[in-house]
């Protein structure tokens, strides 16, 4: 099965965790994930997970990158 991939900028409310829910800060509103099953970065600009649906590149707020922008290789790998 081929996940959704996902690059928005917001917040980790909580500390990531592989087999719990990721909990974001985005645009006024709460985001939940399903399960997390993989972290494969995390860097004070972005952070990369995977959860049961979806790979995501969350984008920290003040990065000069935007949530609307194509997914960079960068994110992508």
């Amino acid at each position: 099965m081929k996940k959704a991939i996902r690059v928005i900028s917001g917040t980790l409310m909580c500390p990531l965790s592989v087999g719990a829910p990721a909990l974001i800060f985005r645009g006024g509103q709460y985001i939940q994930t399903s399960t997390v099953v993989r972290i494969h970065s995390v860097t004070p600009r972005q952070t990369r997970f995977e959860t049961l649906n979806t790979q995501y590149c969350l984008l920290a707020p003040d990065s000069p990158a935007s949530a609307d922008t194509p997914m960079s290789a960068e994110c992508a790998a």
